[in-house]
């Protein structure tokens, strides 16, 4: 009987371990926003009584475990030599499926978002930072033999992630049904399909330039 991949169980490990701390905060979510909705419906919701700043620190924790523990997991089997478009797809596909075991806690996200709570806010500026500095350093790992032939910068490329992942969250909390869910399942496919073949062009598709656009007024 041949050995147990010893890199793969740490990967597996890892994996379970991840798996576990979001479906706990799913499910927290998922019970915190029945309460809220109880709440309104007997007629006692308050401003004191919006989701409370505890539980949204709670779930930009969990996010930045997520993207902390992919970091760590894809950087390593990059310093093995797991490179490539390949690896990038897969390191896609796990986000991905970190995101969609949220699913539960997906309208949760979306207030979250929204929380008038400065301590929150806070929080969230330094998740975006973080996270899109964990996946600009990703993605130089992943592709480190293939950067000239980036369709756009690494930087850049970080925020589209990042972008496309919360542009998931929110068809996410609008779901109803499974065929929603299903929907928003094909819209990641045909954007990951899209990655997939233009991720790589290089010099040989067109040059992204800024698009030029009315600034938009600030509340502040």
């Amino acid at each position: 009987m041949s050995e147990p991949d010893k890199t793969e169980t740490k990967d597996s490990l890892t994996s379970r371990a991840l798996n576990r701390v979001l479906d706990s905060a799913s499910s927290m979510l998922a019970r915190s926003r029945l309460r809220d909705l109880r709440t309104e419906l007997q007629g006692l919701a308050t401003p004191t009584l919006r989701p409370t700043a505890l539980r949204d620190r709670l779930l930009i924790e969990a996010q930045q475990a997520t993207y902390r523990q992919l970091h760590q997991r894809f950087t390593e089997r990059a310093s093995r030599g797991e490179t490539g478009l390949d690896n990038a797809l897969d390191a896609l596909d796990a986000m991905w499926t970190n995101v969609r075991r949220l699913r539960a806690g997906a309208p949760s996200i979306m207030k979250t978002l929204s929380s008038p709570h400065s301590d929150v806010q806070s929080r969230l500026e330094n998740f975006y930072r973080e996270s899109t500095e964990l996946l600009e350093d990703a993605i130089r790992h992943v592709f480190r033999e293939d950067l000239g032939q980036l369709a756009v910068p690494p930087d850049r490329m970080a925020v589209l992630v990042r972008v496309l992942l919360e542009g998931l969250v929110v068809e996410l909390a609008q779901a109803r049904t499974a065929e929603d869910v299903g929907a928003v399942d094909q819209a990641y496919a045909d954007l990951r399909g899209l990655f997939e073949r233009f991720v790589l062009l290089g010099d040989s598709g067109p040059a992204v330039d800024p698009v030029e656009l009315e600034p938009i007024p600030l509340p502040w």
